[in-house]
């Protein structure tokens, strides 16, 4: 996404960002990956007066992402109008925005798709307050000849895709962590993203086995919700089930209690945002719905044995 403070008019954005409008991302600049049989190079940067996040490019051609990233955008920020010679796919997280994309208007809510398809101009409509969102620009051909099966859309595409969260996730993983078998991963994950996609686009599947509905209604509340401070009784309220048959039903079927669900894909999320932001752990810990920055350590600790502190020392070296 191509951002800047103040309305310039119509813009093309291509191969790099405006360098009057990107810095280098605090503590991390240009990422040389060194990896088992590969150099990837990761240029990252982070637009003036985002509250947290990065712009990643200078992919090579093969791997058909253009630019990437995950940003936390206040609500004086804009986005002006402009277009990509390739598709842009965004996510948002959290907040409401509203789009203008070809001349006709969206509204994105958490777990929406909004997917610009090349040459389309496209513009963050006014202020829309705080929000986070996941983008990513891809040349859907050159992910197309590698998979030639997947669906590839023709027109601009806004539904809700929440499930996109997880491989947009893991792409943030491969351009901000220090992997062997970097360009691999990377081209993995472009694949990956492509994929989840293109399934967002299908039909829905019938799984063999299904899962029970309120099951089902939970963990997806959950994935998308997770910084919510939810109770078992609120959760069980949603599906209109008694609390205790809830908490017996989830863990039949994904092997745990709705909590400690809850609590893993915090900790997951925060051992991102520790290795990609300088939010302090106070605030990270808010933010991901714990009551104190105390209980968050408690519970990164159960989980990965180290502070939150600790391990964010351990990923800056």
């Amino acid at each position: 996404m191509r951002s800047s403070n103040r309305a310039r008019g119509r813009r093309q954005c291509r191969q790099r960002p405006c360098p009057s409008t990107y810095e280098a991302l605090d503590r991390r600049g240009v990422a040389d990956v060194q990896a088992t049989g590969h150099n990837l190079q990761v240029s990252l940067h982070r637009p003036s007066g985002l509250r947290a996040g990065f712009h990643a490019d200078g992919f090579a051609p093969g791997s058909g992402l253009l630019h990437a990233g995950e940003q936390w955008v206040p609500e004086q920020f804009l986005i002006e109008p402009h277009d990509h010679p390739v598709w842009e796919i965004y996510l948002q997280q959290h907040g409401t925005t509203h789009w203008v994309a070809g001349g006709e208007s969206y509204a994105l809510r958490p777990g929406h798709l909004f997917a610009v398809p090349p040459g389309v101009i496209h513009h963050l409509a006014g202020r829309s307050g705080n929000h986070h969102f996941y983008f990513a620009a891809v040349d859907l051909e050159v992910v197309g000849t590698r998979h030639p099966g997947l669906r590839m859309p023709r027109t601009v595409v806004h539904r809700e895709a929440g499930e996109l969260t997880y491989a947009f996730a893991q792409l943030v993983r491969e351009l901000t962590t220090r992997y062997e078998y970097a360009e691999t991963g990377l081209a993995l994950a472009v694949d990956h993203l492509v994929l989840a996609f293109s399934r967002s686009l299908a039909p829905a599947a019938v799984p063999q086995l299904a899962m029970h509905p309120a099951v089902r209604t939970v963990k997806r509340l959950l994935d998308q919700e997770f910084h919510e401070r939810w109770t078992l009784t609120e959760l069980a309220d949603r599906v209109g089930l008694a609390p205790a048959y809830l908490a017996e039903l989830f863990a039949g079927e994904l092997g745990q209690p709705p909590h400690r669900y809850l609590n893993e894909r915090r900790i997951d999320r925060a051992r991102q945002l520790l290795e990609t932001s300088d939010v302090t752990v106070t605030a990270l810990a808010l933010s991901l719905g714990f009551s104190s920055s105390q209980h968050f350590a408690r519970v990164f600790r159960q989980f990965t044995g180290a502070t939150p502190t600790a391990f964010r020392s351990s990923r800056s070296r």
